[in-house]
Formats: structure tokens, sequence, C-alpha cells
């Protein structure tokens, strides 16, 4: 099993255009083979700061995930609104 977060901030201004990609995105990736858990938040007190939680069957499956032309069009849509470095972390599950 692949377990990640994201934890991703956008420019002033750009977080409303960045929630509607998101929600256009999820339903897709959640009809990718392997996917199990796709799950966008959004900071109540920061609206620019997204936390993403994402969890997939296998190495395969999150691989299969980056490569399809829905991620590859929400990147895209959204490369310019990112702002400073994202925080990935892989996990892996212990209980």
């Amino acid at each position: 099993m692949v377990i990640l977060t994201a934890i991703m901030r956008v420019a002033e201004g750009k977080g409303d255009v960045v929630e509607r990609e998101f929600k256009k995105l999820t339903p897709k990736v959640l009809k990718d083979p392997g996917a199990i858990a796709y799950i966008v938040h959004r900071a109540v007190d920061e609206p620019n700061k997204f936390l993403i939680y994402e969890q997939y069957e296998n190495e395969d499956a999150f691989k299969y995930h980056i490569q399809t032309e829905h991620f590859k069009a929400y990147r895209q849509a959204t490369k310019d609104y990112y702002i400073g470095q994202n925080e990935v972390v892989f996990y892996k599950k212990i209980a």
C-alpha cells in the first residue's frame, strides 16, 4: 500500500481556482485502477494552503495516477499558481 500526503500553497487569490480544479480531478482519480482514497482539504485559517491525502493499493497504482491525462491536465491548469516547495511525505501503514 502507498500512502502519501502533500501540503501545497498557492498564490494569494488563487485558492478558489485551485479548489475548483481539485473538485474536477478527485472523482477521476478515484476511478483510477488501484486508487483507494484521494481527499483534498483546504486550511480554514489559511485558504491558500491545501492538504491532500492519497492512498493506493501499490506503487504501480500510484505511478499510473501520475501518468494519467486527468492528472496532467490538473497540473497544467494549476502550474502557475503554486508557490514555495510542496511538502510530500510517503507513509507505510503499520496498524
